[in-house]
């Protein structure tokens, strides 16, 4: 018998890419015993709308933007049939998590979270972006593996 991992994965979950992730990591990756955390970072615009902390989103606190709000709801909804299509599949230990910060702590964010879960392993989608785009953007993927704790698998 197999023991039971703490697979996170962080996807934007309206881009392509996470289609792709999600069916790869499904078919070569993941066991039906894993327990699965689908991660996204909602990035806010006013640093008073977030703290330091782990914040998760809460869509009456009052501190979203009706815009906010509305980017919230169709990425959860977006994450909720990813956790459906994976049930499907068999695997019965998946959920999600949004979770809010500024765009400058977006990828201290995910640390932040692996970090906390104990995490076995970090997937993550690759957008693949050109070295032009690269060099001025950054990578989250670069940075995320550099300060993650855990293995990190970046699906191409």
């Amino acid at each position: 018998m197999s023991s039971s991992r703490q697979i996170v994965l962080s996807i934007d979950p309206l881009s392509e890419e996470a289609d792709y992730t999600v069916q790869w990591v499904a078919e070569n990756f993941l066991r039906k015993t894993d327990n699965i955390y689908i991660f996204m970072v909602l990035v806010v615009e006013d640093d008073n709308d977030v703290s330091d902390e782990l914040e998760a989103v809460v869509f009456d606190d009052g501190t979203l933007s009706d815009i906010q709000k509305e980017t919230a709801a169709q990425n959860s909804l977006a994450m909720a049939n990813i956790v459906k299509r994976l049930n499907a599949k068999g695997f019965n230990n998946v959920s999600y998590r949004i979770y809010k910060a500024m765009a400058s702590k977006a990828c201290d964010t995910l640390v932040q979270y692996i970090d906390s879960q104990k995490t076995d392993c970090l997937v993550m989608g690759s957008r693949s972006l050109s070295g032009w785009k690269r060099f001025f953007m950054g990578s989250f993927s670069d940075y995320v593996q550099s300060q993650a704790k855990c293995p990190v698998l970046i699906v191409k």
